[in-house]
């Protein structure tokens, strides 16, 4: 058995047309026709069955496929562990990175990051909670930086830090006096908030519930740093994240209180994936105390 007889099926079974397969694969027709037979009379068994032009997955290619799957999986991971005897002189890896911890931690860790190690490409993609969960499940993300605990299952995670929610106003609003206040004193105030698709305005949400008040909720805007530019100019409130809070010096933040309402940074990657050493290295420097996390 060979491995291009292995990556021949695993594609097959993907695309379930030889043709296609063919052109993934950079080779003719009939070379990927002749590879597949002969790993069918290798293992005594069909692997597909012909409906007209294509195929379909016999029991046995059903069976097979998981097996070949994960032994060119543990062959790339081979690959990948090699490589690491390079020390970290070459190789990649992507991060998802949900928004308002794209510029307050993931963007610092990286420029430190480039400064080690000035050959390794990083990609680093901003997205909601909900696509940096499918990216890491589908494989297109190594990497996490969304909520503690994780929505999937499959996902493992160590918290990074907590922040508490701010109430931000500019120096004029009537509200700017105060250095703290109970959330039910929000009854009334104008609010600016992020639409109910963020994760962030479920908790707070959730927090204004819990102090039995309806949020006065004026205008809906799709990230923390347009809401403190309105909020700069108007006469709204809003309430944001404790980090994003602190980069704005010219707005005042006001301490909420009863409840306090606290969300949970996390470090997240797939339960059982390998990892190259670029990935391990950057993880550590985010989680330093849990350096060996991503270990194989």
């Amino acid at each position: 058995m060979e491995l291009r007889q292995l990556r021949y099926f695993v594609d097959i079974a993907a695309t379930e047309h030889l043709t296609t397969s063919a052109k993934n694969l950079y080779v003719s027709q009939s070379t990927l026709s002749h590879g597949l037979r002969q790993l069918e009379e290798e293992l005594g068994m069909a692997l597909f069955e012909r409906i007209g032009r294509g195929l379909k997955l016999s029991q046995a290619g059903t069976v097979f496929r998981g097996y070949a799957e994960r032994a060119l999986h543990e062959l790339d991971a081979g690959r990948m562990a090699l490589a690491d005897l390079s020390e970290l002189q070459t190789g990649s890896f992507t991060i998802g990175v949900i928004p308002t911890f794209l510029n307050t931690l993931v963007a610092p860790a990286v420029a430190a990051f480039t400064r080690v190690y000035p050959k390794i490409n990083i990609t680093v993609r901003e997205l909601l909670a909900p696509p940096v969960e499918q990216g890491l499940l589908e494989g297109s993300l190594d990497l996490g930086v969304s909520f503690h605990p994780p929505q999937r299952a499959e996902l493992d995670a160590v918290p990074l830090f907590d922040e508490r929610m701010m109430l931000l106003v500019n120096p004029s609003h009537p509200l700017a006096g105060q250095r703290s206040m109970a959330i039910k004193s929000l009854a009334g105030v104008p609010l600016a908030l992020l639409p109910r698709t963020f994760y962030t305005r479920g908790l707070i949400e959730e927090g204004l519930r819990s102090a039995g008040i309806t949020p006065c909720l004026r205008v809906e805007m799709g990230s923390v740093e347009s809401l403190i530019a309105l909020c700069r100019w108007g006469d709204m409130a809003t309430i944001v994240p404790e980090r994003a809070a602190q980069q704005a010096g010219d707005m005042i933040a006001i301490r909420l209180t009863s409840p306090t309402i606290i969300r949970t940074a996390g470090l997240l990657w797939r339960r059982g994936a390998s990892y190259s050493a670029a990935a391990r290295e950057f993880a550590a420097l985010l989680a330093p105390t849990k350096r060996a996390l991503l270990e194989p």
